[in-house]
């Protein structure tokens, strides 16, 4: 079956025809509700027929979900000519392209001079799982530690690798030699001079902790220290992703110094100290972390591009706040308490898109959603079993609860189209919408009421809102859903443990390469690994050609989905909430870098 198109349509939860879009999905969950609880009250959204005919086709009612212009979602025709009144009169409080530019233009340097000075509130939605970079892949962690740690390579406004603490890179006709010079008179926070020492010291210990490093060592024969600012990497074969694997990302190449990682040993870093431009102060545990502004940061020389280029910490300190609960995350920023929050649910447009002490905008797709599966062990380490939802799994309905109708985009693509490596490879097993097909696979599988563990957690409103919507789905086919809801912290514990759960709902930051999908990684998550799949990983690592990178890419994806490592659900788009005073703001896809904004007075 081809892959759907969004509609205008809304929620089509459990047996209904159109009656739920996600506000009245939120409303009737409610903050905080228990999981029993909210099944009961997805159970109970039913409407009669008359009810629908008072609203239009069934759908209720939304002012500020009528333009989905930042998201890039189709609407369809025939809904939208119904439609015509009401949006004519809703005009005014849907988010829509003016609004947005109107928006940028309020947090943009036409403001005024940048200026120094000031302190940067952040609100997290929970405490960072570590502050040692090599040890975690949470975008949460990567979103406060870049600001203190830099690597050798990171991403610019196209997002294509370019050098960081490296000066140039280069490499020999052979392909064989990757030499590294990297930036002179480069201080760590502690006062000594970055050497080639530090880096190989950091590569080695990384590679010996993260898959990505274990991948790129493979291809290493020999690490050479030429001179103190001077790296020679002799490969076993030429191997095309060599920058891209010490660029910035999650669970990325930080650069440590020498000592720090001796001292270190297997375990996590204890002493916080970077090249970054800001250096970390203190952590005080549910209550903040504290940087502050590097004094002698040395910034390179280069135009300011997405994430490269110079950095200039115009803000004085940095207080990264945990706040769990939306509400109050929303509440604390319209008090003035925060100026930037991480997540916010795209329900809250509205109320912040009012506020005059607000930026409230739509951003381009920074993640996807995932249904991932315990392949290693359980009942879904059973093909057919991992068919079978694949084959029932609605898309449409779990976004539009997990984001809204107008804040996802439906695509089979596991990387966005914003990248060179958009693909529609797999594209009719996606979205498939087949209950039928799926009891088949049931009776193949000779299903007999097992329990399913779906896995999720409570800080990731839209993960979470996710997994009750397949809970309803997998149900309706008569399978036995059991639902283990945590904290963030320890939902990635038992993610990594691969014991209680068949079924984890996951949220993929934007990605820039296919080779930073950790799906990519026989270890992570729930263990795909297949002699086909890393025969492909290898060759998408180690070409030298895009085309033969791409080419491997897509039988990797088409793989993902005969094997069904996992079900793509859509891509789904942030809503970017900060004060009036933050200015200069740039690119948000892999977090946030407050160097180069700045404050105005409040």
């Amino acid at each position: 079956m081809a892959p759907h198109d969004n509609t205008n349509s809304v929620l089509r939860s459990l047996n209904l025809d159109g009656s739920l879009s996600r506000r009245r999905f939120m409303r009737l969950l409610g903050v905080g509700a228990a999981i029993p609880v909210a099944g009961t009250l997805i159970a109970a959204c039913t409407t009669d027929d008359d009810e629908l005919d008072d609203e239009a086709g069934g759908v209720e009612p939304d002012p500020d979900d009528e333009e989905a212009d930042d998201a890039d979602i189709e609407t369809d025709d025939e809904d939208a000519e119904e439609a015509d009144d009401s949006e004519e009169a809703d005009d005014e409080d849907a988010p829509d392209d003016d609004d947005d530019e109107a928006a940028d233009d309020d947090a943009s340097a036409d403001d005024g001079e940048a200026q120094y000075g000031g302190e940067l509130r952040v609100a997290l939605v929970g405490e960072p799982p570590t502050f040692d970079i090599h040890l975690t892949t949470a975008t949460l962690g990567t979103h406060m530690l870049m600001h203190i740690y830099e690597p050798l390579f990171t991403w610019d406004e196209d997002f294509q690798v370019v050098p960081d603490l490296v000066d140039t890179h280069e490499v020999s006709d052979d392909g064989l030699l990757n030499t590294l010079y990297l930036r002179q008179d480069v201080p760590f926070h502690n006062g000594d001079e970055l050497t080639s020492a530090d880096v190989i010291a950091s590569v080695e210990r990384w590679s010996d902790m993260v898959g990505f490093g274990q991948e790129l060592m493979s291809h290493v024969d020999e690490i050479r220290e030429v001179d103190d600012h001077t790296i020679e990497f002799e490969m076993t074969e030429p191997f095309g992703t060599f920058a891209v694997l010490l660029a910035r990302q999650n669970n990325g190449c930080a650069i440590y110094p020498q000592e720090i990682v001796e001292a270190a040993g297997d375990d996590a870093i204890s002493d916080y100290i970077g090249t970054g431009p800001y250096r970390f102060v203190e952590h005080e545990v549910d209550s903040h972390v504290l940087v502050e502004r590097f004094e002698d940061y040395a910034a390179r020389d280069d135009e300011p591009s997405g994430y490269a280029g110079r950095k200039e910490a115009y803000i004085d300190s940095i207080r990264f706040i945990p706040a769990p609960d939306e509400a109050g995350r929303v509440a604390g920023l319209q008090a003035g308490d925060f100026d930037y929050l991480e997540n916010i649910s795209t329900d809250q447009f509205e109320t912040l898109d009012a506020d005059e002490n607000v930026v409230a905008e739509v951003s381009d797709p920074t993640g996807n959603m995932l249904l991932l599966f315990n392949m290693e062990r359980g009942v879904m380490s059973d093909l057919t079993m991992r068919r079978a939802v694949q084959a029932v799994a609605n898309s449409e309905e779990m976004m539009t609860a997990a984001a809204g109708e107008d804040y996802f985009r439906l695509s089979p693509s596991h990387m966005m189209e914003e990248t060179v490596w958009h693909s529609d490879a797999g594209a009719d097993l996606y979205d498939m919408r087949d209950p039928d097909l799926a009891r088949e696979y049931l009776e193949e599988a000779g299903y007999d009421g097992e329990p399913v563990r779906i896995l999720t957690n409570t800080e990731y409103q839209d993960m979470y809102n996710t997994a009750l919507i397949l809970q309803q789905q997998l149900e309706d086919i008569d399978i036995n859903v059991e639902m283990q809801v945590f904290d963030f912290a320890t939902f990635l514990d038992v993610l990594g443990e691969r014991q209680e759960w068949d079924i984890s709902i996951m949220s993929f930051a934007f990605r820039v390469d296919p080779v930073q999908n950790p799906m990519m990684r026989c270890e992570w998550g729930g263990a795909w690994c297949s002699d086909e799949k890393n025969a492909l990983v290898d060759r998408l690592y180690a070409e030298v050609e895009f085309e033969d990178r791409f080419e491997a890419w897509e039988q990797i994806q088409q793989l993902m989905y005969d094997e069904v490592a996992g079900v793509k659900v859509a891509d789904s788009v942030s809503l970017i909430a900060q004060s009036t005073r933050l200015h200069n703001l740039g690119l948000v896809q892999l977090a946030p870098a407050y160097w180069n904004s700045w404050l105005s007075e409040e």
